[in-house]
């Protein structure tokens, strides 16, 4: 009876550690500016330290790429970021618990909230970012889907001259409708 008692002492112990760990993963962490790089890139202040953040879940136009030209929407897409972040009464961070920490580029990857709104979906609906870049089951990418379809069915930003057979192609395509 007592071995019974301490097995269930234990994985009460460990259940209690395992739903902490993923709250804590996946709570919203209030984080300031630093710098602001382009649409999809910017430096924070986390925990007193300064840390590159990648949006997670999209990609922008290049628009500061040292390798690359300016792509068509690069601009507005960091224009419109970067006015978001500068102008936000709060800024958050929340970690995906199906994503890595960091990519190759040591980057944080993260969801970024400004003033309570994701500023990946907040970029998809201008049509200033295309969903990409997905890597597991993540928490926002139904929502980051149909926003992004709202841009494409409306021809505005990088979708204004896009086709179908180019749309078809995209990651929520896949996804949905193979």
């Amino acid at each position: 009876m007592k071995k019974v008692v301490i097995s269930i002492l234990i994985i009460i112990f460990l259940s209690f550690i395992c739903v902490y760990f993923i709250k804590d993963i996946s709570k919203k962490n209030e984080i300031k500016l630093v710098e602001c790089i382009d649409g999809d890139t910017a430096w924070f202040m986390i925990d007193k330290q300064k840390e590159k953040v990648r949006l997670l879940g999209i990609d922008t136009p290049e628009s500061v790429h040292p390798n690359k030209v300016v792509e068509e929407y690069g601009i507005e897409a960091s224009d419109y970021t970067c006015s978001l972040l500068e102008n936000a009464d709060n800024i958050y961070l929340e970690y995906e618990i199906n994503s890595d920490k960091h990519d190759k580029y040591e980057r944080v990857l993260g969801w970024v909230f400004v003033d309570n709104n994701n500023l990946s979906e907040l970029l998809l609906s201008k049509g200033y970012a295309q969903v990409d870049y997905i890597y597991g089951d993540y928490k926002y990418i139904d929502e980051l889907c149909e926003v992004q379809e709202q841009a494409y069915s409306s021809k505005i930003g990088i979708w204004e001259n896009s086709g179908e057979e180019e749309y078809s192609n995209n990651y929520c395509n896949k996804l949905y409708y193979k």
